[in-house]
């Protein structure tokens, strides 16, 4: 009964990634490990790896999958897109995390997909080199997720303070995708020939603290006519610029915050993607592909099992116990156990919660 249910998990799978036997069987026992061991430290997850082999002889094929293996990464955005409904939009947002390994940087450009408050990866990019992305950079990734979807189907882009630029900003309103961008607080509004242009803060600074506000009139920023959206707090100011004259920019911008969520699920909340020893940039890429297609199954069941049996509440806070990605990691983490326990009985459970990684 216990290989009956992996052979149908893998055969799961291969309905959403045409690789061949082998390397299917490999990626089934790959995830599957991951989940347990909840790090990405290949000899941890070769301990756990589901077949008849040694951890050695399990490190050794992980070590050459990582070198020789030839992925086509488009087969994941495909599998994260398959999921959403087609005639829906969505929001995009892009964001960049890094750390250091040695001297080595490690810094990642992300692109994401919201699905039901949740941010998917959906591309990223291994940029080789410190520091902030270029505007090439930027529109190399978003070009790719609007060949896939469609600029139909993209509400708006979702970004921090860090994608700025005149170059960027140009491409994203010839290409007619709507965005609503933070702005560092030093961005001036005029035309560039004026004198005595104000800092964007100048708009809010007589405004109450803590009161969302929408700048109904176009402003001249980097060149462009656009729209401020802003709130002021002790701590300062946060100001959104956006393509068009919106209501609540704010709280669009707001949903960026998914994509940190889901950064701290990759790091300290999920599968502590810092752990990794690898420097290849090529190879860590690859390793974001595992790693997504575990957090976006751990997502989707969330999403699942909370709308049948819904999260409780802390009842000081008022707050849910748990994120819906830990919701899903937690029951994904025991059915698995189960799955290799032999302890799945019935094709109900099995169904339901592998039907999450073929969207069938």
């Amino acid at each position: 009964m216990k290989q009956y249910y992996i052979n149908k998990l893998r055969e799961r799978i291969q309905l959403q990634f045409s690789w061949n036997k082998s390397r299917l069987r490999f990626l089934t026992n790959f995830i599957t490990s991951l989940i347990l061991c909840s790090t990405v430290k290949l000899n941890r997850i070769a301990l756990l790896m589901n077949n008849e082999a040694k951890s050695e002889s399990n490190y050794r094929g992980i070590q050459r999958f990582f070198q020789t293996f030839s992925m086509d990464y488009e087969e994941y955005a495909v599998f994260v897109v398959s999921h959403l409904a087609k005639k829906q939009k969505y929001y995009l947002v892009i964001d960049r995390t890094n750390w250091k390994f040695g001297k080595t940087d490690i810094n990642i450009l992300m692109l994401g997909i919201i699905y039901q408050k949740m941010c998917l990866p959906l591309y990223w990019m291994l940029l080789d080199k410190r520091g902030s992305s270029s505007q090439r950079e930027r529109k190399e990734l978003l070009q790719k997720a609007i060949n896939l979807l469609g600029k139909e189907r993209i509400a708006a882009l979702l970004g921090d303070r860090e994608f700025i630029g005149i170059h960027w900003f140009k491409y994203l309103i010839d290409q007619g995708i709507e965005f609503h961008i933070r702005l560092p607080r030093q961005i001036k509004y005029g035309s560039v020939l004026q004198e005595n242009r104000k800092s964007i803060t100048h708009i809010f600074r007589y405004w109450k603290e803590n009161v969302k506000i929408d700048y109904h009139k176009a402003l001249d920023i980097c060149g462009f006519k656009l729209y401020l959206s802003g709130m002021k707090s002790k701590k300062g100011y946060c100001i959104v610029v956006s393509s068009k004259n919106n209501i609540n920019s704010l709280g669009k911008y707001q949903l960026r915050w998914t994509i940190e969520n889901m950064f701290g699920a990759f790091k300290t909340r999920g599968f502590n993607f810092e752990d990794t020893h690898m420097k290849d940039l090529e190879k860590i890429k690859k390793l974001i592909v595992m790693v997504s297609i575990v957090y976006t199954w751990c997502a989707l069941i969330g999403l699942w099992y909370n709308a049948t049996v819904p999260i409780k509440l802390m009842v000081t806070l008022g707050r849910k116990r748990k994120s819906i990605f830990r919701y899903g990691f937690d029951y994904l983490t025991t059915f698995i156990r189960k799955l290799l326990d032999g302890k799945i009985y019935n094709d109900f459970e099995f169904n339901e919660v592998t039907k999450l990684l073929s969207c069938t």
